[in-house]
């Protein structure tokens, strides 16, 4: 049977369990992650904006365990203790050597074919809990129970790397006798290039003592 996306979500898990959910009252959302951004500063100038990286998505899902359904001779109604069981065996980790349990999530949510790691539940406690009482057992059991899943987007640690900071801005302070295109020389840029960083004309205008800002070298050639 086809999954209607429109209201339904299968949490299919890398341990070989499966379970399909109604969709919750609220949708889902990111709740963290995506692209990290520095802003950096040059004097006299517009700042720029810098890319950092990007950190693994954090998603919040609404979803409803339901037991009831229409049958053949009506309503159905049937127990969801097995399907919450199994949502709560995919949050356990498998110890510390073996990579905890991944998910994967099909239905209308906003990052597709993304692996996750249940990170916790919140278990509703409002009309949407339905218990069943049952002479066999105790407690009895339950029909419905909506609840919350945080998840966190999975990077294996084989296929992290770590991001190189690009080269930053330096501040400088002119020493006695230097003069700019010394300062240029000694930092591998062109002369044009540090005083456009400085919004300097004149490049004997420069005193003993004053602050400069030399940009990074990206391969740039000596005046």
């Amino acid at each position: 049977m086809p999954l209607d996306a429109r209201n339904y979500y299968l949490i299919r898990s890398t341990s070989g369990v499966s379970v399909m959910v109604r969709r919750g009252t609220a949708p889902p959302q990111i709740v963290g992650g995506g692209a990290r951004f520095n802003t950096i500063e040059r004097p006299r100038r517009k700042s720029v904006v810098q890319w950092v990286g990007d950190d693994p998505y954090q998603m919040d899902l609404a979803v409803l365990f339901d037991g009831y359904g229409i049958g053949r001779y009506g309503m159905d109604m049937k127990s969801v203790e097995t399907d919450i069981a199994r949502v709560n065996q995919m949050h356990n980790s498998q110890g510390d050597l073996v990579p905890p349990v991944q998910v994967f999530i099909d239905g209308a949510v906003p990052v597709k074919g993304a692996k996750w790691v249940i990170t916790g539940i919140d278990w509703g406690g409002g009309d949407n809990v339905i218990w069943q009482a049952d002479n066999s057992r105790s407690a009895g059991y339950r029909l419905r129970q909506d609840a919350t899943l945080h998840l966190l987007q999975y990077v294996q640690e084989t296929s992290l790397q770590l991001n190189k900071m690009p080269p930053m801005t330096t501040r400088y302070q002119v020493k006695a006798n230097q003069s700019l295109d010394m300062i240029a020389a000694q930092n591998g840029i062109s002369l044009q290039v540090l005083k456009d960083a400085n919004g300097i004309r004149d490049a004997k205008s420069v005193k003993t003592g004053q602050i400069i800002y030399i940009p990074p070298n990206v391969g740039q050639g000596k005046n």
